[in-house]
């Protein structure tokens, strides 16, 4: 509500004026009175209801014209002031109609002369509150058309015919760099902002997390300033990533490049920090502004494959080879299932740190596509566990709620701790149901003592024990501390070794005794194994012998 200020120092006068009805038909609140000019000056400042004031122009601590200039310089006021003067008094009146005075009225005041001064000190005020307002909506409205320019230029390159048209919006907004320039951009998304959802997060407190996230964004943009140079930003939507362009000149690129990466890792780092969010960031190629839908087209498919795959070094070889295949216990359930019977929970931790070769080994494109693979061998593991003895079925007759949880992830990272989660329930659950690691290992160990002779496999050995051959080849590298096969070999070359103390035994009866068919195979075995052939060996013991 307005107020207006009466300033004068004749107590008779001021009384007179306060006392007024018209304050109240004109709208205002309050009318509060001052005797001076610094008295007038503090009630500016502890009033900035405060819309007309009224002032004599002759005062004795300050005059009329002083009091105008200090409201303006030193208190801010952007009201109207109205003077009352007497006949000796119009230079100054006239003087003071330079400092944007509405009018002067002369004493003594005439109260419909007053009346009349004051409407149209606030039909001057609503007219610059209204341009003001104007103005204000102007200026708001221009980030929103820039934005949705940017927008345009993601989705399509200019054709010939609005390439001038775009220019000159380039320049309209500050950014018609963007027409000469090599360009490159980051794209930033958040992770996992459907999870906020189920933790009870309201559709407007994920737009506050939304607007977080930006807001960190364009605090952290200044600090590239110095190495990015030009930038712009914007929001797109629908999908609300955030998307940053900037100028990549050539001669600096090598350099901007490591300066980016570094910003997207200072950023990601900044969002888990203070907005307690994780985000996926990824950098475009470089190219022209023609180019920028083919840039952002495959800045999204990289970051798409970010959240599938996580980061990846871009110097690593791709495709380099596996040698040990840990992760089919992983990637078979019955496998996983008996580890979650027999194993630990550190077993299960040790596995499931292999997910994101299991993702990889997918070859997923998309996320849907991860949510249903990841949805698929969760099912097909607790299928596999039920058969080995979990008694627990709500993930049977309510899959929906195990779906709902893994489509409101969107990247390995987060659904990572999320399976592991499930596994250990499961494997704390089967523990009280099954024999020991230890008393499985002790039996399969058995079998092949017993039976080395033979041309048994690790599938022979995982039949007689009841086992998969992905979690028995597990079982081994843990409890042996080597592979079935090393450890078959192994028994094999040991036995061969005594085999050959007894001279009457020619080479392939026993590479024979020992599981080997194909004596030359045996013979290179055992050197390699041993670092001799079987007869150097009789004859590094003194043994001679005969082939």
């Amino acid at each position: 509500m307005r107020k207006v200020l009466i300033v004068e120092d004749e107590p008779q006068i001021r009384s007179g004026l306060l006392g007024l009805a018209l304050w109240q038909e004109l709208g205002f609140e309050e009318a509060i009175g001052a005797e001076d000019g610094e008295e007038a000056l503090e009630a500016v400042r502890l009033s900035p209801d405060v819309r007309v004031v009224v002032t004599d122009i002759r005062m004795e601590r300050m005059s009329g014209l002083e009091l105008i200039r200090r409201l303006q310089d030193e208190a801010g006021f952007s009201g109207k002031v109205v003077i009352l003067s007497g006949y000796d008094d119009f230079q100054y009146a006239r003087q003071a109609m330079n400092y944007g005075v509405v009018d002067f009225l002369l004493k003594p005041v005439d109260v419909a002369e007053l009346k009349q001064v004051v409407v149209k000190a606030l039909a001057l005020l609503e007219r610059e509150e209204r341009r003001k307002m104007s103005l204000y909506l102007v200026e708001g409205a221009i980030p929103k058309l820039r934005e949705e320019l940017l927008q345009d230029l993601l989705e399509r390159a200019p054709g010939p015919a609005s390439e001038e048209q775009v220019r000159r919006q380039l320049t309209q907004y500050g950014i018609e760099w963007l027409a000469d320039r090599r360009l490159v951009m980051l794209v930033l998304e958040a992770d996992n902002l459907k999870a906020f959802a189920q933790m009870g997060y309201t559709e407007k407190e994920r737009e506050r997390v939304r607007f977080a996230i930006g807001n960190v964004l364009e605090h952290s943009l200044p600090e590239q300033a110095d190495i990015a140079g030009d930038y712009v930003w914007l929001r797109s939507r629908p999908e609300g990533r955030w998307i940053v362009i900037f100028s990549a000149e050539s001669a600096r690129n090598s350099e901007l490049l490591r300066r980016l990466r570094e910003f997207k890792t200072l950023l990601i780092a900044r969002l888990k920090q203070y907005v307690k969010a994780s985000a996926t960031a990824v950098i475009s190629d470089e190219g022209d502004m023609a180019a920028l839908p083919e840039l952002y087209e495959e800045a999204c498919r990289r970051l798409t494959q970010t959240k599938i795959y996580g980061e990846t070094d871009e110097d690593a070889d791709q495709e380099a080879p596996q040698t040990f295949r840990d992760v089919d216990v992983l990637t078979e359930p019955r496998a996983l299932a008996e580890l979650l019977k027999h194993g630990d929970e550190q077993d299960v931790r040790e596995a499931m740190s292999l997910f994101p070769v299991m993702v990889r080994e997918w070859g997923v494109e998309q996320l849907r596509d991860l949510h249903h693979r990841v949805f698929e061998w969760l099912l097909d593991v607790f299928e596999e566990a039920r058969r080995a003895g979990w008694k627990r079925e709500d993930w049977k007759k309510r899959p929906l709620l195990v779906w709902e949880r893994i489509e409101a992830l969107d990247t390995s990272e987060a659904l990572q701790p999320l399976a592991l989660d499930y596994l250990l329930q499961a494997n704390a659950e089967l523990q009280g149901e099954s024999a020991s690691r230890s008393q499985i290992f002790e039996k399969a160990k058995q079998f092949i003592d017993e039976r080395f002779r033979e041309p048994i496999t690790v599938q022979t050995v995982a039949e007689h024990v009841y086992l998969s051959p992905e979690w028995l080849s597990t079982l081994f590298k843990k409890n042996a501390g080597m592979t079935f096969l090393d450890y078959l070999t192994h028994l094999r070359i040991e036995k061969a070794k005594e085999l050959l103390q007894d001279v009457s035994l020619k080479i392939y009866q026993i590479s024979g005794e020992v599981g080997y068919r194909d004596t030359v195979y045996f013979s290179k075995l055992f050197k390699r194994k041993v670092g001799c052939t079987p007869n150097e060996y009789r004859n590094l013991k003194g043994l001679g012998g005969d082939d």
